[in-house]
């Protein structure tokens, strides 16, 4: 939208917000801060990027090792275990960290205390739901309702998604003191505890697989990377200590907020898992792994754009709106324009280097995940639409993102069924990459209704997606005569 002016970022801001006492800000009293906003955007930035990078890059080294000491099997069945838990937790979603985020009240004690009571509630029902699923697909394979061989017919499944859920159950008592870090762009200290429950994680991980070869060293891992959080959210954040209680009001602003990001919440956990749960009664547990491996290589790119639009843009485009309704598109197209870089630059590098990347990273067992990135590697060019979400949540138009959502899943549904009778499991790949082009024509009227589009942006920078080829070509003729790092 040319000829919007520009947010004054480098002017300092004069918030008015309550002094802290004991780490959270009590009813009245102001206190200036010298920042500029422009600066906490860009620490906080920092912070969730440098978690997220370092975060990654952990994972990575872990997921290398692991592969060299578990069978491709093994990360298909805990992909549909991680999903159960995934899908059964969006599902129980009603918004409290964004409802904390956006709130009036979100520093008084008495609405934390009582979000962290309903996040407790909350945690026993995932688990007790996860439970029931996993009764109903023990019960489901025992009569043969599933393929011979399907990951949904393994023996080993259910008990695997029992225990690890229980972590739902463990990370329900996480201190609000973490929603409010989130609230006031305070990053560093959500960094470090992310960056060391998921390294004590790992190790737990590494170091039972090492000795056991067996699968319930990711389960164990899970648990004990859980606790490790819950603990340091409580007794390394400063703020007051929660404590249980239900105030009606606080109750109500709560679920009011949630209806929304229940129904956001029930499309996008369905949109955003659907894949591996249909691919789960149509493929071994071989096939999907390889696929969970591939898809992870193309969610690091979608994961950090993500993680950073919901964790420091949500909060900043929230007082941008409040403060200085008129300059939200230019703020929402400048932040947009590196990650929109990026994802488009990516798409084209995996496209043209994908089984080189995987060639490099893995050995022979997973090659075939090379071709699966390449496929997938398309939709970097339609999810990073999703970054809209963070935009129409900020505005106050929640009930976007379920439309959004809802759209997205029905394509879901409809394409990558279709896709599989009419091509096997490459034609439910294409169908993966591709479903996201029903959303765009939504997005694109939304945004004209709140006139928030730039459609010059939207086809320029498409024009990066030759550049990531040349580069992932160029790369792989580079790295083809090297051996494989490990």
């Amino acid at each position: 939208m040319p000829g919007e002016p520009d947010v004054p970022m480098s002017v300092t801001a004069e918030l008015s917000i309550p002094p802290l006492k004991n780490g959270n800000p009590p009813s009245g009293g102001t206190e200036t801060f010298d920042l500029s906003f422009r600066d906490r955007i860009l620490k906080a930035v920092g912070w969730s990027m440098a978690a997220y990078v370092s975060g990654y890059v952990l994972r990575l080294v872990a997921s290398l090792a692991m592969t060299r000491l578990l069978v491709p099997e093994m990360f298909g069945i805990m992909a549909v275990a991680t999903i159960v838990q995934v899908v059964t937790s969006m599902l129980c979603d009603v918004g409290l960290r964004q409802a904390i985020i956006q709130s009036e009240r979100g520093d008084q004690q008495a609405f934390l205390d009582t979000a962290w009571t309903m996040q407790i509630i909350r945690g026993g029902i995932i688990w007790v739901v996860c439970c029931l699923c996993a009764l109903g697909i023990a019960r489901c394979a025992g009569e043969g309702f599933f393929l011979p061989g399907s990951v949904y017919a393994d023996q080993v499944l259910p008990w695997i998604i029992v225990t690890m859920s229980f972590s739902a159950v463990i990370l329900g008592f996480q201190s609000t003191k973490a929603m409010t870090s989130d609230r006031h762009l305070n990053q560093r200290q959500l960094a470090t505890i992310e960056l060391v429950s998921q390294a004590a994680g790992l190790i737990v991980a590494f170091g039972i697989g090492y000795l056991t070869r067996s699968i319930w060293s990711f389960v164990v891992s899970a648990l004990a990377a859980a606790i490790i959080n819950v603990a340091m959210t409580h007794l390394y954040l400063t703020g007051t200590r929660n404590r249980l209680r239900m105030d009606r009001a606080c109750f109500n602003e709560l679920m009011g907020f949630g209806r929304w990001m229940f129904i956001s919440s029930l499309f996008t956990v369905l949109a955003a898992n659907g894949d591996r749960i249909m691919l789960a009664g149509w493929t071994d547990p071989a096939v999907l792994g390889l696929y969970v491996l591939a898809f992870n290589l193309v969610a690091m790119i979608d994961g950090a754009g993500g993680r950073l639009f919901w964790s420091v843009a949500t909060a900043a485009f929230s007082k941008i709106a409040n403060e200085r309704p008129e300059t939200i598109r230019s703020s929402y197209y400048r932040s947009r324009l590196p990650f929109d870089l990026i994802y488009v630059g990516s798409a084209g590098l995996f496209y043209s280097g994908g089984e080189a990347v995987v060639q490099i990273l893995y050995d022979a067992r997973y090659a075939q995940a090379g071709y699966i990135l390449q496929i997938l590697s398309f939709g970097l060019l339609l999810s990073r639409f999703g970054l809209t979400s963070a935009l129409f949540l900020a505005i106050g138009r929640p009930q976007y993102l379920g439309l959004i959502s809802g759209i997205r899943t029905l394509s879901l549904f409809v394409a990558v069924p279709v896709g599989h009778y009419l091509a096997g499991f490459e034609g439910a790949l294409w169908a993966i990459a591709l479903h996201g082009i029903a959303t765009v024509p939504v997005i694109v009227a939304l945004k004209w209704r709140e006139g928030l589009n730039r459609f010059g942006f939207e086809i320029a920078v498409l024009l990066f997606w030759p550049v990531g080829y040349v580069v992932g070509r160029l790369a792989s003729h580079a790295l083809s005569w090297l051996p494989s790092v490990f």
